[in-house]
């Protein structure tokens, strides 16, 4: 079944607000700005989004909603041993460096001491709770964000310059980090009774 008129607009909307905020970061991007780019009013953005807020979280949930359609979430489910983690790590590691940009602007964003709409934090809330589910205790959040989620996305974000620097080859550095992400996340994870 085909995209109606406005899931279509929806869809415009959210692209045109990933690019921009890929581009000018989150709060130095305007809802003027998303909606000019996206060829729509600012009626029809307030119509599929409470605000700006609203909408990046929207957009990262796209992100988590196109990688659990993807082959990485076939591959990741049973990856029970080493050979099978090293690969979902390696296609995921790949999905996530399209999107390198809007996750740059996410952890910078972060460290701004004025961010009260900590979009990283909500991001990594909705990731962690469809790997997890939806109820984590203190230990799980602590383990899949600190462990989990914030390496992979410095990683994905920031390899290419890190290889620049240091001279490294980019595939053996992928190779390195899948090595040590499933030695320390991977195999520290804890199971959910």
């Amino acid at each position: 079944m085909g995209r109606t008129g406005g899931d279509k607009t929806k869809q415009r909307i959210i692209e045109a607000a990933e690019e921009l905020f890929s581009k000018n970061g989150f709060h130095a991007t305007s809802v003027s700005q998303i909606t000019k780019k996206a060829h729509v009013n600012k009626a029809a953005l307030y119509y599929h989004f409470k605000d700006k807020n609203d909408l990046i979280l929207s957009l990262f949930q796209r992100i988590l909603n196109d990688l659990a359609a993807s082959e990485v979430s076939r591959i990741a489910a049973p990856a029970a041993h080493a050979e099978g983690v090293a690969l979902a790590l390696r296609e995921e590691i790949s999905f996530l460096t399209k999107r390198r940009d809007i996750f740059a602007v996410m952890l910078m964003e972060s460290f701004k001491s004025q961010d009260p709409d900590m979009s990283l934090f909500k991001c990594a809330e909705v990731a962690m709770r469809s790997v997890s589910g939806n109820r984590m205790s203190a230990p799980q959040l602590v383990h899949e964000f600190f462990t989990g989620f914030i390496p992979l996305i410095a990683f994905v974000v920031l390899r290419d310059k890190w290889c620049e620097f240091f001279r490294c080859d980019k595939d053996e550095v992928l190779e390195q980090f899948v090595e040590f992400f499933a030695a320390s996340h991977v195999a520290t994870h804890p199971h959910s009774g």
